[in-house]
């Protein structure tokens, strides 16, 4: 039998609606970033480490069974992600079925939601030994130094004699460049799975960049406060150029893959880093097309040229939360919450002048909207729907590559919405962990956002009509990215 440290496996969404839904967007077969460096890490520090896709596996196979696959070998700990909540019942309910069978094997959570809710984690799933909270380099490396006396591990929160333990967060990375995130062969079928993201989650392959982030969208759990908050980061930082574009040589020297999603948004204060990285991909001559998030407003008539003339255009995206088209919105959010979260606060023009710049060189450009904003009234959501379907028909007429997108907006644990539901007018549907875990058994989420609910209602809008809007929203977005 074969011996590992460490086996890291990646959640389905659920077990309930797993094999309807197993090759739809909805099964969420991406992974976090963070595995890859951490597995990479291990296996540097000579330790044997392995990733496992649960869903990657299951498509390929669907008798696949990770219980016999564990039964051919001899594993010390067994790491699942918790990162995005909508993971929360397939991560339970995966680390629950394999200490059954592995009642000695140390079992972790990591990531965003399981820090976020780690002590409601460690006091109702006894099958969970421990969840590392935060950052997880320095930590995984000395838990695997000191299974036998986990007081030793920083960020660590653990169950000893029926005890909880907390050792609380005082590990924050301070820096990614001695990490490597393209190491794709520890992971079982890593090939299938850059094709499978690339399919059917419509989603190049996301290259890590970044930890933390200097601004505060009110629905985003990784935000500054919410990292504050959550990872104690009090502080954001980058990869430097050279080390990402290192990730994406290596990638195209694996595989087929020709994209690239990026993982850190471009804004005033990093178009230089940008800019840098594309001098770098054209010196090294890698041929990719990139979906890049455009953070915030202006972005400069150099970066669109730059962008257009480094990647393959007819194949590469920037991306713009525009949120709301009503301009009148946008000022009154920016009244009420603009000293925190500075998104809304643009004008129609500057959207105009963006979409200038991408027709002009050539380049997509997606316009991201959503219903269900804090203060946002039933009139607000008619406005931005009126407004969406004028600049449909205006971009379709004059053959803009410009193209609308939306989802259903659910409240990440631990964004400031969520956290100070009622100075935005926001009422939860869901308080805590738990709630999260029945509610995705019962989600099919088959064709969303037509069979998925929204987790909220506000003081304006009831959650049936913010679901309402998510559907009609719909209409146009398809209309839009079919005729551009």
């Amino acid at each position: 039998m074969k011996n590992f440290d460490m086996i890291f496996i990646h959640p389905p969404r659920n077990f309930e609606y797993m094999k309807k839904n197993i090759k739809t967007r909805s099964s969420y077969m991406i992974m976090p970033m963070g595995i890859f460096g951490l597995a990479d890490l291990l296996d540097r520090e000579g330790y044997a480490t392995k990733i496992i896709n649960y869903i990657i596996e299951r498509i390929i196979d669907p008798n696949y069974s990770i219980i016999k696959f564990l039964k051919k070998i001899n594993v010390k700990v067994i790491g699942v992600d918790l990162h995005w909540v909508l993971h929360s019942a397939g991560s339970l309910e995966l680390l629950r079925v394999i200490k059954k069978y592995f009642p000695s094997c140390f079992t972790i959570l990591g990531g965003f939601t399981a820090t976020y809710y780690a002590k409601e984690i460690m006091e109702k799933y006894n099958w969970v030994d421990g969840i590392i909270k935060g950052d997880a380099e320095e930590p995984i490396l000395k838990l695997m130094k000191n299974l036998n006396s986990l007081d030793k591990v920083p960020n660590l929160i653990y169950r000893e004699n029926g005890k909880i333990i907390d050792n609380k967060i005082t590990y924050v990375i301070g820096e990614l460049n001695s990490l490597n995130f393209s190491n794709l062969k520890l992971m079982e079928h890593w090939n299938s799975y850059l094709n499978y993201i690339y399919d059917v989650m419509h989603m190049a392959w996301p290259v890590e960049m970044a930890r933390g982030c200097m601004y505060n969208c009110v629905n985003c759990g990784g935000c500054n406060y919410s990292s504050q908050v959550i990872s104690k980061r009090k502080f954001y930082i980058l990869r430097r150029p050279e080390r990402v574009v290192d990730d994406l040589r290596n990638i195209m020297e694996m595989s087929d893959v020709k994209g690239i999603f990026y993982g850190h948004g471009v804004y005033p204060k990093t178009e230089k880093y940008f800019l840098k990285i594309n001098e770098l991909i054209r010196k090294e001559k890698l041929d990719i097309h990139a979906d890049l998030e455009i953070w915030r407003m202006p972005v400069s008539k150099e970066f669109i040229k730059d962008f257009a003339k480094t990647y393959i255009i007819d194949k590469s995206l920037l991306w713009f939360s525009v949120r709301s088209f009503s301009q009148y919105y946008r000022k009154k959010y920016t009244e009420y919450f603009g000293k925190i979260d500075n998104a809304f606060n643009f004008s129609d023009k500057d959207l105009k002048n963006l979409m200038k710049l991408t027709k002009k060189y050539n380049v997509k450009l997606r316009l991201f909207w959503d219903a269900g904003n804090p203060y946002e009234t039933g009139l607000d959501l008619f406005v931005n729907f009126l407004k969406a379907f004028k600049l449909m028909v205006e971009n379709i007429s004059k053959k803009s590559k410009v193209a609308m997108w939306s989802e259903p907006i659910n409240l990440s644990p631990g964004c400031l919405v969520e956290m100070f539901s009622d100075v935005f007018g926001v009422k939860k549907h869901m308080k805590n962990l738990s709630d999260y875990v029945e509610a995705g058994k019962k989600s099919k989420m088959f064709l969303p956002p037509l069979d998925v609910s929204v987790n909220y209602s506000t003081n304006y809008l009831t959650k049936t009509g913010i679901n309402l809007a998510n559907k009609l929203m719909l209409l146009i977005d398809l209309i839009s990215v079919i005729m551009d």
